[in-house]
This record gives structure tokens, C-alpha cells and sequence, in this order.
């Protein structure tokens, strides 16, 4: 039987209020957010231009309407102005009734070309902001392990939120920068025309407003980026600090912390509220400083065309060139409205976009081969490994073969090298000198999904989805097909399988998020049937210290055995009962690695008994 997995979209590749009291504001320990490494393009648009070269077609159509638009606007100016004087006629009813009837079907053309303009820029606004958000994805899921380890210091939430709330920033700010090149611009210069055709000098003396409008826009668009960015990492301040302890509420329960998370989020939450406050207070002072600007000017030009019209202009002229002089002033608004759009959304998209500028330090050679099948025989030769530059080594010249077949258990203090060596053994990092070799393959020489086909980890902390208990036990085949047949079957081996008819829907119930519907032994048992779903060679164990009640150890250690079974096995051991599984056993401290008779360790009087029970099973 086969179970088709829930679909995943493919990546694209192209693509005022009173502060809190001061006695109760707290120093807190406020994430870091910061940038990466990596320097961002000079202009964010740039940044996003392939990705609204890839929308062409909705962009298109939608400034097809908007002209459309703009040329209904600009019939309807002359008929407007003709109104006053066919109403003063008497004999000229069947013409008003003729420019009225004109003038509602303009109306209606206007409103229904304006309705699909939004409607297309819309459209390829949230399709760029959607691929936008594919290939950030993506290039994160590309991200070098020590990323998501808090190498660079961006918190987990901040990530969530650049990906999530700024994603949506950035389509807002595409649409703003769509709807202001093209339809303002055909309305800005269609009214400049009419005005030019029935006076050139009342046309230049209303030109002169513009540049100090600029002016403006420009010194107080850049104090919005500003404010904006200062805006955004405040938010996702808080989105980190939610993430942080929502996940932790139990600690925070059984500490009596509730008070101290409640000042916390307080402090977190009023500075968002400070810069918020900035931000939209900035974004309502700019449209009302053009608009006094331009009324200024306005009130100069009305003067002077009373002057210079009084023997020139007729009143269906002098109302045409008004009505298209106050039609100008939409378009002169709505870029200085969308360059504050640009400049408020400058932040969001260089955040965005920041995530995926990076240089990986895993790097797969071009050359790099796959290997169909491999026995998992391992060799560690004089690799030393550190996490930084000025960090002390914690793998210092290590040595270990490990034969096919062969199980050998790494003990070790806390924080001695062991989950090191395991993501070494992966290439989730690449050692500072030495090499690892897989059937005598130097790792580095295999592509990266080759290798890790070829071997399985069961880590520490069990890791599954919110999903149904068929879609995380066959998760290696979730972009392909799950086979049921084989899904219950690592499951029996694995003694889940009786749980697991005992659930709602059964093998389709969901487990919640992160498992959080089973118990501690349910989860462990499901992460080997996982691992048993996924025949590869080479078995990394890092065995769970949690403690489980006797009925689930037993349960437990059954399946070990049978995971165990016709592979090459290092487990990091925490437990005397898993070293007495183990062939050999290998004491990991100090980034040195040093045999130890497994005799010893078991035997009650041993040299290594009574530091194996306090200190190296840790």
C-alpha cells in the first residue's frame, strides 16, 4: 500500500500611550539581531528585480488598465469644465444631457479599468513576494549548520519573522512601487499636457512647486527608513522572545516565573510600541507636509491666473486647466506616498533578503561522486576541529576506525567532543585539518545527499513534525511516495506498532507539534522506527537521557537491539546498559580519544566503574 505525502510547494528557482511604570521595567536580556556577514546589495530593488521580471504578465496587464484609466480621466476633464456653461444655456439640455450620459460611462470605464489594475498589480505583487519568500527559504535550508546553532546570532524567532510578517512588509512595498511607475506617471503627465494646451505659463509657474516637494519627500523618506528599521528589529525582538519561552512554559511554571516573562514581555513590547509610534506618526506628517507645500502654491497660482486669464481664458477653460491642475496633485502625492512605501519597506527586504546571501563553509566539490552502497567501515585520521577561530579545539588529532558491522560506544563528560565528532561524521561541519573516510571515500569527495543517504542519526533530542505518525516515520519520503507496507513494518520492529493501532487513526493520526500527543517512549520508539524505515549502512545513536518507566526502557532497549542489527554503530552512550551492547568503548575528553576495556566499565570493582557511574556516562 502506498500513502501519497501532503504536498510541499517546490522552491522557485528564479525567483500615545503612557510608558510601563519605571519600578517595573527590567534589564532583560534582549536577543541579538543582527545582519549576516555578507553585505547586502546597494539597492533593495535591485535586490528584487528578477523576481517582478518573473510577474510580467500581471505588471503588464495591470498598467494596461491603468491607462485605460488615465484616458477616461482625461475626457472627462473637458466635459466637466463644459457643465457650468451648458447648465447656464438653456438651450443646451440635449448637450448636458449628452455630456452627462458621456461623463457616467466614463465613470463606470474608469472605476472598472481601476478595479483590475489593483487587482493585476496586486496579483504580481504577492507572486513576487511569494517567490521572494520560496527562495529565501530555500537558500536558509542551504544554511550551514552553526546558522541554525546561533553561530551568527539571529534567533530562530527572528527568522520566523523576517520569513513571515516582513515577507508580507515586502509585498505591501512592491505593490506601492508597481501602482506609482506607470499609472501615476501616465496620470502626471496627461494632466500636465491639458495645462500645457491651454496655458504653457500657468504650467511652468505650477512647476516650480515640485522641486521643493521633492525636497522634502526625500529628507523625510529617509528619516522613515530609519524609523522603520529601528521599528522592524524591535518587532522581531519580540517574535524571538516568544518563540523562546512559549516552548519553555513548563520551566517557567514550575520557577514561579510568570512575573519575571510578564516584565519581560512588558519591556519587549513597549519598545515596540515606541518605535511603532515613530513610525506612523513620520508616515502621517509627510503627506500633510506636501500638502500644505502644494496648497501654498496653489493658493500663488490661483492668484496669478485671475490675473493673466482675465482677458485669455473662458470659464470652461479656466475650469479645465483647475480640474487638471488638481488632478495633477494626485500623482505628485502618490509618489511621494509610494517613495515613503519604498522607504518603510527598504528594511523589510534587505532583511529578507540578507538570509540568503551567505557563503556556505560546507561545500560540496564539483567533482564530488554518489555511492550506491557502502559496507560502513569509518576512518577518523587526525582530525581536529574547533568552533571558532579564537575557541579552543574541542577535537584535537583523533584517530578511530570503525569496522563494518561493528558497534562501538562513545562515552565521555558533558561537552567532551562527542556530538561533535557525529556532526563531523555527517559534514554538517568540515574539520580544520585530518580527513574522515567512509569505505576508505573521503567524505569530502561524496555529495552531500549521497553521504547522508548512507547514514541514519537518532539524536538525543527526538526531533518530529506535526504530521501524521506514517508521514514522520517515513519522512525521508515525504517528496516522493511513503510506503505503507514498509512504514508499519519498521514500526513492529521498532514495537510501535501497538501504540500506534491504539491511536484515533491510527498510522494517520496527527502527533501534534513536536510530538507533543505521545509520550516520552512513544516519541523515542517512533524516531527508530524512523531510523528502520531508512536502510543505511551506518547508525548514529545518541542515546535519550530522559528516564522512562520500566515497561518503555524495555521497549525501548528491544528496539535498539534490532535497529542495531547489520550495521555499523557508534552510539554515544549515557547508560552502562547500552555500553554492555557495544563491541568496543571509546572515551571521548579533552578532544582526545582513548580505548577503554568494556570489562572494566561493567565489572563492579574496575578501574573505570566508579567514574563510568559519575562522570564519564554524562
Amino acid at each position: 500500500m502506498l500513502l501519497r505525502p501532503f504536498p510541499i510547494p517546490l522552491r522557485n528557482p528564479r525567483i500615545p500611550i503612557l510608558p510601563p511604570p519605571k519600578t517595573l521595567i527590567l534589564r532583560i536580556r534582549n536577543p541579538k539581531i543582527t545582519s549576516s556577514s555578507s553585505p547586502p546589495s546597494p539597492s533593495p530593488v535591485l535586490q528584487i528585480k528578477p523576481f517582478l521580471q518573473a510577474q510580467w504578465r500581471p505588471i503588464l496587464k495591470g498598467w494596461f488598465f491603468s491607462s485605460l484609466s488615465v484616458c477616461c480621466l482625461s475626457l472627462s476633464v473637458p466635459r466637466l469644465a463644459r457643465i457650468p456653461s451648458l447648465l447656464s444655456s438653456p438651450p443646451g439640455l440635449d448637450a448636458l444631457a449628452r455630456e452627462g450620459t458621456a461623463l457616467v460611462l466614463l465613470a463606470l470605464a474608469r472605476a472598472s479599468a481601476s478595479y483590475l489594475q489593483q487587482a493585476f498589480l496586486w496579483e504580481a505583487a504577492l507572486r513576487s513576494a511569494y517567490a521572494i519568500r520560496l527562495h529565501v527559504f530555500g537558500r536558509v535550508l542551504e544554511r550551514d549548520l552553526g546558522f541554525f546553532e546561533g553561530g551568527e546570532g539571529i534567533p530562530a524567532g527572528d527568522v520566523a519573522h523576517r520569513l513571515t510578517a516582513e515577507a508580507s512588509d515586502v509585498a505591501d512595498t512592491v505593490y506601492a512601487l508597481l501602482n506609482t511607475i506607470v499609472p501615476n506617471t501616465l496620470q502626471f503627465f496627461a494632466m500636465s499636457a491639458q495645462m500645457v494646451m491651454l496655458s504653457p505659463l500657468l504650467t511652468l509657474m505650477s512647476a516650480l512647486v515640485i522641486p521643493c516637494m521633492s525636497l522634502v519627500i526625500t529628507n523625510l523618506g529617509e528619516r522613515l527608513r530609519r524609523i522603520s528599521q529601528k521599528a522592524q528589529i524591535s518587532v522581531a525582538r519580540l517574535s524571538a522572545y516568544l518563540n523562546e519561552v512559549l516552548p519553555s512554559m513548563l520551566v517557567v511554571k514550575t520557577n514561579n516565573g510568570e512575573l519575571n516573562e510578564s516584565l519581560r514581555f512588558q519591556s519587549l513590547a513597549h519598545d515596540d510600541l515606541v518605535q511603532r509610534l515613530k513610525k506612523r506618526k513620520m508616515k502621517a506628517l509627510i503627506p500633510q507636509v506636501v500638502h500644505i507645500i502644494y496648497l501654498g502654491g496653489l493658493i500663488v497660482l490661483c492668484a496669478g491666473s485671475l490675473i493673466l486669464s482675465r482677458n485669455s481664458f473662458d470659464v470652461s477653460r479656466l475650469l479645465s486647466f483647475i480640474l487638471s491642475l488638481s488632478l495633477l496633485i494626485d500623482p505628485i502625492q502618490g509618489v511621494g506616498k509610494a517613495y515613503n512605501e519604498l522607504k518603510e519597506g527598504e528594511p523589510a527586504i534587505e532583511r529578507l533578503l540578507d538570509l540568503s546571501m551567505f557563503n556556505s563553509k560546507v561545500i560540496e566539490k564539483p567533482g564530488a561522486v554518489d555511492v550506491a552502497y557502502i559496507t560502513g567501515d569509518i576512518k577518523i585520521n587526525n582530525v581536529k576541529f574547533g568552533y571558532g577561530e579564537n575557541m579552543p579545539l574541542v577535537l584535537d588529532g583523533l584517530h578511530l576506525h570503525v569496522k563494518s558491522g561493528e558497534r562501538v560506544a562513545l562515552i565521555g563528560p558533558s561537552g567532551g567532543g562527542k556530538t561533535t565528532l557525529v556532526k563531523l561524521l555527517l559534514r554538517l561541519y568540515d574539520p580544520l585539518c585530518g580527513c574522515i573516510l567512509l569505505d576508505d571515500h573521503d567524505i569530502q569527495d561524496l555529495r552531500l545527499k549521497s553521504l547522508r543517504e548512507h547514514i541514519i542519526l537518532v539524536p538525543q533530542d527526538i526531533n518530529l513534525f506535526s504530521g501524521s505518525v506514517a508521514e514522520n516515520i517515513g519522512y525521508r519520503d515525504l517528496q516522493r511516495v511513503i510506503n505503507m507496507e514498509c512504514v508499519e513494518n519498521a514500526a513492529r520492529i521498532a514495537n510501535a506498532d501497538e501504540f500506534i493501532r491504539l491511536l484515533p487513526k491510527g498510522y494517520e493520526t496527527n502527533i501534534g507539534p513536536r510530538g507533543s500527543l505521545l509520550s516520552g517512549g512513544q516519541r523515542q520508539r517512533l524516531a527508530i522506527a524512523r531510523a528502520l524505515y531508512h536502510k543505511s549502512s551506518v547508525l548514529i545513536l545518541d542515546e535519550a537521557t530522559s528516564a522512562l518507566d520500566s515497561r518503555s526502557e524495555q521497549l525501548v532497549r528491544q528496539s535498539l537491539q534490532h535497529l542495531m542489527a547489520n550495521r555499523t554503530v557508534l552510539v554515544i552512550a549515557h547508560r552502562l546498559e547500552t555500553v554492555a551492547m557495544a563491541d568496543r568503548v571509546v572515551l571521548l575528553d579533552n578532544g582526545k580519544l582513548e580505548e577503554v576495556e568494556k570489562s572494566s566499565l561493567i565489572s563492579e570493582d574496575g578501574q573505570y566503574a566508579s567514574l563510568a557511574l559519575g562522570k564519564l556516562i554524562v
